[in-house]
């Protein structure tokens, strides 16, 4: 029996059907994974199997007993707690259970009338203690934090006091520990650098039991997945196999599909105009209506869903500057203490490289050092003198209440409307997309919105942290693109080498 199962569910959301008649179902122990375009509907859809949003027709059934965790449901917690304490608050039943046992343990060497009775009360504890092996959690916990990237300081720091992808880090940490039945993840590798995404794919190789994972990360999702569902057309396929037997397989079903659809168009038309020719004629009617019956009862084929409107980036150039356009000599980057040894490089003109690194060794940080958002703690930086940055901000925090239209006409309020629709348009923020409120935008078309801001500015140097994002892989595939075409230098910190690799000439690993 399914342990999750969705039937025939549909649901709109702000005026626009996301699912028609969807049906989805996760079996004990299957890896699975979700994917499509940006606002498919995907996080929605996760909204839904938790219970947070309420389908408009249709079932959502978890089999009796079943428990699961969701990575956005750990955000209600008290920020005010180390991360070792939420860690081992996982456990909290065992050590409660520890703390009765040593307390049976002095009784029974304090009542020697009820010795035996008390210490075989112990005895029970004790085995329950370790059938669960409880005596292991500390290596366990100790695992897991260093797989993800903590160390001695995080574990004691409070949770409010980390950055925001230490803090997502602390809660995908608790919900591995937690060992439930489904784990539902929504991009989990976004805070994560190459070598935690490495260990995290490897983690949910070996997990027991079952999980679905949202995710754009190709080379992540080759790893984990054994069973592949795909949202498209406001509904979901179901692929039965690792994620290279589905990219062919999926393939091969909408190129047989639409030849389906259209030999099925040639047969109505044939039919109509059978219909049409004979209806009328005494000789013939009978038969005219015969076929007008049979069509009437034919299961006409959705026609193939439209291919998603083309991503297209352009970030415009102005002009050139000398043969370096920066230098950076024994840079000391922090806050109160350097994060790093002293950095040196020089980047030539028409230069692109990434820069690597484990979370919090500090990328970012040195990425505001450069931009004079935060001050250096030593050493010194040049930028030649007319060179013009143009910046992807990861950390950038959007007014949700904002539209497309007017985060765009913010930064750029001369703009005519058209101009505005324009830019969002050519990034794939349209129509409707364009005037609702950034809340109610996945992520993925979020971004889209704040590269249409890019794609007005001129520059001679862009810079960008962490951009994929959310993206999906028409998205990631235009911004190489319009990457490799900028003739400018280029600065790039991602995770994700399946992205990077073959654009930038060269790595600086930190």
């Amino acid at each position: 029996m399914a342990m999750l199962e969705l039937s025939q569910l549909e649901f709109r959301y702000a005026d626009k059907e996301l699912y028609k008649d969807v049906s989805l179902k996760i079996n004990p122990g299957e890896h699975c994974c979700l994917v499509g375009v940006n606002g498919s509907g995907k996080t929605t859809l996760l909204g839904l199997i938790v219970g947070d949003l309420l389908p408009d027709f249709g079932k959502i059934i978890w089999e009796n007993g079943v428990t699961f965790s969701y990575l956005d449901q750990q955000l209600k917690v008290a920020q005010d707690m180390p991360v070792s304490q939420y860690l081992y608050g996982v456990y909290k039943a065992l050590f409660d259970k520890e703390k009765a046992m040593e307390r049976l343990y002095e009784e029974s060497a304090a009542d020697p009338l009820d010795f035996e009775k008390i210490l075989a009360k112990a005895q029970r504890l004790q085995d329950e203690l370790d059938n669960a092996s409880f005596y292991s959690i500390q290596e366990k916990v100790g695992r897991l934090a260093d797989g993800l990237g903590f160390d001695k300081t995080h574990l004691e720091t409070p949770l409010h006091a980390l950055s925001s992808g230490q803090r997502e880090k602390a809660y995908l940490a608790k919900m591995l520990l937690e060992e439930r039945d489904v784990l539902l993840m929504d991009e989990p590798t976004n805070f994560l650098d190459q070598t935690q995404v490495a260990w995290l794919a490897s983690y949910l190789t070996n997990y027991p039991k079952a999980f679905l994972v949202v995710s754009h990360d190709q080379a992540f999702l080759r790893k984990i997945a054994n069973v592949v569902f795909v949202l498209e057309n406001q509904t979901i396929s179901r692929y039965k196999g690792n994620y290279e037997y589905f990219v062919t397989q999926h393939a091969l079903d909408k190129e047989q599909y639409e030849k389906n659809y259209e030999a099925q168009r040639r047969y109505i038309k044939k039919e109509e105009t059978f219909i049409a020719k004979h209806i009328v004629r005494a000789t013939s009617s009978r038969a005219a209506k015969s076929h007008r019956s049979q069509l009437a009862h034919l299961k006409v084929m959705d026609a193939p869903g439209k291919e998603e409107g083309k991503v297209f980036f352009s970030f415009p150039f102005t002009h050139d500057v000398g043969q370096k356009p920066l230098i950076v000599e024994n840079l000391s980057i922090g806050y109160d203490e350097p994060l790093l040894s002293p950095i040196s490089f020089t980047l030539l003109k028409g230069e692109k490289i990434a820069i690597l690194g484990q979370n919090g060794v500090g990328k970012t940080t040195f990425l505001k050092t450069i931009l004079d958002k935060i001050p250096s703690l030593g050493g010194n930086f040049k930028w030649l003198e007319g060179t013009l940055v143009n910046y992807f901000d990861q950390d950038e925090k959007t007014n949700g209440k904002l539209t497309p239209f007017d985060y765009v006409h913010d930064h750029y309020p001369d703009l005519t409307n058209t101009a505005i629709r324009t830019a969002l348009g050519a990034v794939g923020v349209r129509k409707d997309l364009a005037i609702r409120p950034m809340e109610e935008l996945s992520g993925g078309e979020e971004t889209k919105a704040r590269f249409a801001v890019m794609t007005l500015k001129k520059s001679n140097f862009l810079i960008f942290d962490e951009p994929t994002n959310h993206l999906d892989q028409k998205a990631k595939d235009a911004l190489f693109d319009a990457i490799e075409r900028f003739p400018g230098s280029v600065i790039i910190v991602s995770h994700e080498k399946d992205f990077y690799d073959g654009l930038v000439d060269y790595e600086l690993v930190f």
